[in-house]
């Protein structure tokens, strides 16, 4: 069944308005719904709600909330990933699939080495699009926040002030598994651009209590290693 997000503004009692003209289009359009059909709707204040199609224009789609399901499927983990920013479309992939995994939150950083080192609109626009859809699709009920773009020195200094696990990875570190760093719910997990991090920056970062931690023998792509390291944190949660 098909599932659709809509802002909480859009949820009214017993029902909701869908007034973006973009879905009210792909439900008419593309789907070919008709008034009477059911979908699956969230509003990412928690679980999701078997609507009936009640009203269809040009211009709003209206539902009828039949059911609440409350069911959790979000980790128990609070991941928090500061993502340095990398070339092409590398970070389109990216949020897609920490999205679907189940990531809590991506914090975009331009570190020294970054190429790429702004986040246009269009960009943050796209992104949000990208995260919604993967939500859609995995079956979440919660949007995987985007936040606005730090700064490596500003990301380090509020990251060492926050609670849970703080960790930056690092391709010089042999001594620390970063699973075997994993001791709270919430986790900090820094993951460097293409080239990785300065010596200067890593030295910065354990200066403000951050650990190095290490992927495995491999040198990984940037965006692998994002992947790779969110699955693992996902699968080993407490």
């Amino acid at each position: 069944m098909q599932r659709f997000y809509l802002p909480p503004s859009d949820f009214s009692g017993d029902y909701a308005s869908c007034q973006d003209k973009k879905l009210v289009s792909q439900i008419a359009k593309v789907l070919r719904a008709k008034e009477g059909d059911r979908f699956f709707i969230f509003n990412n204040l928690g679980g999701e709600y078997l609507a009936q199609l009640i009203k269809l224009d040009s211009n709003c789609a209206e539902f009828l909330l039949l059911d609440k399901r409350d069911d959790d499927k979000e980790l128990k983990t609070k991941i928090i990933i500061y993502q340095s920013l990398l070339k092409s479309d590398k970070l389109d992939l990216i949020l897609q699939k920490l999205a679907e995994i189940g990531v809590y939150a991506v914090v975009p950083v331009v570190s020294d080495r970054c190429v790429v080192r702004e986040v246009s609109p269009a960009k943050r626009k796209r992104y949000g699009e990208i995260i919604k859809e993967a939500i859609e699709q995995c079956g979440g009920t919660r949007l995987m926040e985007f936040g606005n773009l730090v700064n490596f020195h500003e990301a380090i200094n509020w990251c060492s002030q926050q609670e849970g696990d703080k960790l930056i990875s690092w391709e010089k570190e042999i001594d620390n598994n970063f699973k075997s760093e994993i001791n709270n719910k919430i986790i900090h997990i820094f993951v460097g651009p293409e080239g990785g991090y300065e010596d200067e920056e890593i030295e910065g970062a354990k200066a403000l209590g951050l650990k190095t931690v290490g992927l495995g023998k491999r040198i990984l792509r940037a965006e692998t290693a994002t992947i790779f390291v969110a699955s693992v944190l996902a699968m080993s949660g407490k």
